[in-house]
């Protein structure tokens, strides 16, 4: 190659850096600027679902609705209602023995908050029905039976203490 192909080359390429410099300089702001303005109207348009307090639910100017709820079963509820991005406020009510829940929500929630139920429904039935043996009682009867067995294989010669 001769000089003069160098020369061009060289000078080829420092016009290429120089023109991808300027488009970075050039475009790096305004991407940053449309990224910012994303980032705010999406916090904005996004409003915070889960619990809030009453006053935070009461700031959007809807109508609420509310629902009595078991106070044992709080924990189970609030998981279900964050998964299905229902806004709702839980008020205890210290005066009744035990005490009560109250789950306010707004009222145009009304679709998602009618799927909590049926979820949270379903996980308070499936766990009535598992708990219908204490865990005492279930931890004798497991006794009982490794007693039994225990007798059986002595009794049989297979095996024995010490052993």
């Amino acid at each position: 190659m001769s000089g003069v192909q160098e020369y061009l080359i060289d000078q080829e390429v420092k016009a290429m850096n120089q023109v991808a410099e300027i488009a970075i300089n050039k475009a790096l702001p305004t991407m940053l600027d449309v990224a910012v303005g994303m980032a705010k109207w999406l916090g904005q348009s996004g409003e915070k679902t889960g619990r809030q307090t009453l006053q935070q639910l009461t700031k959007h100017g809807d109508k609420l609705s509310e629902i009595p709820l078991n106070s044992d079963s709080v924990k189970d509820f609030t998981h279900i209602a964050r998964k299905y991005g229902v806004c709702f406020a839980l008020v205890e009510d210290d005066a009744k023995i035990p005490p009560c829940h109250t789950v306010y929500f707004r009222a145009k929630d009304t679709e998602s908050m009618t799927a909590t139920f049926k979820e949270y429904l379903a996980k308070e039935m499936n766990k009535s029905k598992t708990n219908e043996n204490p865990f005492k009682e279930r931890l004798k009867k497991a006794k009982a039976r490794v007693k039994v067995s225990d007798k059986e294989k002595s009794a049989n010669g297979r095996w024995r203490d010490g052993e």
